[in-house]
Formats: C-alpha cells, sequence, structure tokens
C-alpha cells in the first residue's frame, strides 16, 4: 500500500532526527509510525520541512515544496494537524492525525474549518480524553482512537538492578504543572524529608536549597540512562495533555509514574499497577512520599512494568493503525 504522509510545520527534521531534543510527540510519531509501516510491507512517502532528503524503494522523506509532483500517487493520506494541505491531493482516503483540541473557533482562525468540508478527512485522535474534547463537529466524517508506540531505545534498555530510592524526575514540559510539583515539594514533601532529591526539566529559579535540581538536556541516549536509576517519575499532568508520551517512556523504562491523573494522565497510569493517581494536592504529596519509602509498594509496581513491557511498541501500535485506515 502507497501511504503519504504530510507534515507542514516549520519544523526541520527528517527520521534522522529521532534522537534530537527539538523532536516533539508528533515527530516522533511521524518518524516511527511512518518507518514501521515501511517495514511491514508499504511503501511511504513523508513529506515535511526537511533539509536532507532520502529516497529509497520503499521509504522516501521529500522536502514539502515538491508535494505538487505526486498529486495523484497515493492509497492513504494522512496530515499532521493540517486539512488545507490535503486540498493538493487527490486520494479517496484522508485522514488527520490530531494533537491538539479542535474547536470551530480555532479552526476558522487557522483556516482549516473549509478544506474540513471539502476534503472529508477522518480525524485520528490520541485518546478517550482527546476524543471529549473535540468539537463534535469533527466527527463527522469519522473519529477513530490511535496508539502511540514507545521509540525502540526505551524498549531495548536494560533495566537495572539497582535505583537511587531518594531520586526522582520530572520529565515533561515546564509548562504541564511543573509549578504545581515545585510549591508541593517545597511547602509539604522538603519539610518532611529533606534527604529526597528531585530533578526537572530546566527553569530559571534556583531551588538547590530544597532539593530540585535542573536536569540536563541531553541527547535521548544518555537521557535514557541518566533518568533510568530514579525510583519514580512525578507528572501532575495538565488539561493539554493529550497523551503525555513522557509517562509512556518512563513505564517503558519500569519507572513507576505519580500523577494527578490531570488531563490524558489517567489514561496512561493504573492506579497501584505501574504508578499512583492522586485526587488532590495533599495525596499527591503523600503518594510521593509513599513510593519513597514503601518498598513493597515499589517493587509491586515495578514487577507489574516488568511483566507488561514490550506491549507498548510501535509494531503493535502500526498494526491498529492500518485495521483502522483500512476500515474507513
Amino acid at each position: 500500500m502507497k501511504i503519504c504522509f504530510i507534515d507542514p510545520t516549520n519544523i526541520e527534521y527528517s527520521f534522522k532526527d529521532i534522537n534530537d531534543p527539538k523532536i516533539r510527540g508528533a515527530e516522533s510519531i511521524f518518524i516511527n509510525l511512518s518507518k514501521t509501516l515501511s517495514e511491514n510491507g508499504n511503501q511511504i512517502f513523508i513529506f515535511s520541512n526537511c533539509k536532507d532528503e532520502y529516497l529509497s524503494q520503499s521509504y522516501s522523506w521529500t522536502n514539502i515544496s515538491k508535494i505538487h509532483n505526486f498529486k495523484n500517487n497515493f492509497d492513504i493520506v494522512i496530515s499532521n494537524n493540517d486539512t488545507q494541505i490535503l486540498d493538493i491531493i487527490d486520494c479517496k482516503k484522508k485522514f488527520v492525525i490530531s494533537h491538539s483540541v479542535q474547536s470551530i473557533e480555532k479552526s476558522l482562525r487557522k483556516k482549516q474549518f473549509f478544506s474540513y468540508f471539502k476534503n472529508r478527512p477522518t480525524y485520528l485522535l490520541l485518546g478517550k480524553y482527546h476524543q471529549s474534547k473535540m468539537s463534535k463537529v469533527f466527527s463527522i466524517f469519522g473519529s477513530k482512537i490511535i496508539d502511540y508506540g514507545v521509540d525502540k531505545i526505551f524498549e531495548d534498555k536494560e533495566i537495572l538492578p539497582y535505583h537511587n530510592n531518594k531520586l526522582s524526575y520530572f520529565t515533561s514540559r515546564q509548562d504541564r504543572n511543573l509549578d504545581i510539583l515545585i510549591d508541593i515539594w517545597k511547602n509539604d514533601i522538603f519539610k518532611k524529608r529533606k534527604n529526597l532529591t528531585l530533578h526537572v526539566t530546566p527553569i530559571n529559579e534556583d531551588l538547590r536549597k530544597y532539593n530540585i535540581f535542573n536536569r540536563s538536556m541531553l541527547p535521548r541516549p544518555d537521557f535514557i540512562n541518566e533518568i533510568s536509576s530514579a525510583r519514580m517519575i512525578i507528572l501532575p499532568g495538565h488539561t493539554a495533555e493529550l497523551y503525555c508520551l513522557a509517562a509512556l517512556e518512563a513505564l517503558e523504562l519500569c519507572l513507576p509514574v505519580v500523577t494527578m491523573g490531570i488531563g490524558s494522565l489517567s489514561e496512561r497510569v493504573n492506579h497501584e499497577f505501574n504508578g499512583l493517581i492522586s485526587k488532590n494536592y495533599k495525596e499527591f504529596s503523600n503518594n510521593i512520599i509513599e513510593l519513597y519509602e514503601n518498598d513493597t509498594l515499589w517493587y509491586r509496581l515495578r514487577s507489574n512494568l516488568i511483566a507488561n513491557r514490550g506491549k507498548n511498541s510501535w509494531f503493535n501500535a502500526a498494526k491498529k493503525f492500518m485495521e483502522i485506515v483500512n476500515n474507513k
């Protein structure tokens, strides 16, 4: 099957940049999903704002400026968050992978609304939370929930037999309620347990006196090595978090996740199976301390994670993806 992926964003990237810190969830999906579909026997064409083009018989990465030369060549076309770009392609099966909450106002402002009705694409969403926040208008031509996979580098990482039971990490973006975690840590956790340490995505404020340190922004292999020995990953969640790849990656490394379940985090974390979900700030603080100190609980969560490792592979995600696009 000939499948076309189109990403009109300004980020300059191709599959070669998979371990670059600039790669976000949307770009990661296009890279991993397209490569896995190619490995499964499909002919894949990706158009993006890439500097270096790559051409092979089954997998091609081409600058988006050349897309006009490929109007009628595909069985399926998939756009990253953009319906207008679909105007260029004549194809019966059109899809939009959405990485944001789409409203009618937002669609009109970005000049996407009328092209949506012209192209009649199926929206591919990231979970039940995402689906609940979308305007029902954007399910007129169908909407489906797809799975993320986790990069193979996380699957292949050897699980360490040891960990630092005084160390935790926040690995999401700073605007994903890191301020809530910092406030709870400063005003409650640190006052009760001054020997615990939290490493966070870099911020401008110096909080070392509270044992809060900026983590290094490292290439992915070094990042994985750095966090693998932690006791847990702490992610409050956020209403704008439609999937939270950071949580999926942590779980694949067999690191329990403590969260408030905001946004999609309640879909990533299964309470007392692979992490802890907290109902309020007080419970959030108590759960963090509990997981630091309760070895029985920690080993139970860790054992569950080890037993379920590998189920979130891109192979499985691509298999579900093909079932969805073939049933349109």
